[in-house]
């Protein structure tokens, strides 16, 4: 209840298999703690696509770790960052990390769908004394803005007017 299940979407093959999987967001998705205390920590629901189409339950999710961090406020296809044949997934938590500046989770794909356990995490980087809000909050994927073979990651962050992107 009240946890925007489908606030982000996307869809992209992180398994390989010539369908397209299906990442919803659902950022202030609530869990119990292991005291019983309800905590917001975002979730992104993994829907593989099957020969018969897509199956009503998930087949993975994705947790947030941080309490109101937003986990799954933006996903974003990747392309195949690593270049390993299966496509990679940013996820944005807009309010995650030790100052609630932003994260952006990196996982990748794999034959079963996504690595639980991200890859990398991303951070802003912002001259001293200046840490913009919400980094995370948009994100952007899969073209080669550099042509270096790579796909690179845009990233959107609130009262910020300078471009970074991740390569």
């Amino acid at each position: 209840m009240a946890a925007y299940f489908g606030y982000a979407v996307a869809a992209t093959d992180v398994n390989s298999d010539g369908l397209d999987d299906l990442l919803v967001g659902a950022p202030l998705f609530m869990e119990k703690t292991a005291d019983g205390r309800v905590q917001e920590v975002g979730r992104v629901y993994l829907y593989l696509q099957q020969a018969h189409g897509m199956e009503p339950r998930p087949h993975a999710v994705l947790t947030g770790t941080q309490e109101f961090g937003r986990f799954g406020s933006a996903i974003a296809p990747l392309g195949d960052l690593d270049q390993d044949g299966y496509n990679d997934v940013g996820v944005g938590a807009p309010f995650g990390g030790e100052a609630q500046q932003g994260v952006v989770f990196i996982h990748n794909g794999q034959p079963g769908g996504l690595h639980p356990e991200p890859s990398q995490t991303l951070k802003g980087l912002w001259p001293p004394g200046r840490t913009p809000d919400f980094f995370g909050f948009s994100l952007r994927g899969t073209k080669d803005l550099d042509s270096n073979g790579y796909p690179d990651l845009i990233v959107g962050a609130f009262g910020v007017d300078t471009a970074v992107v991740y390569r």
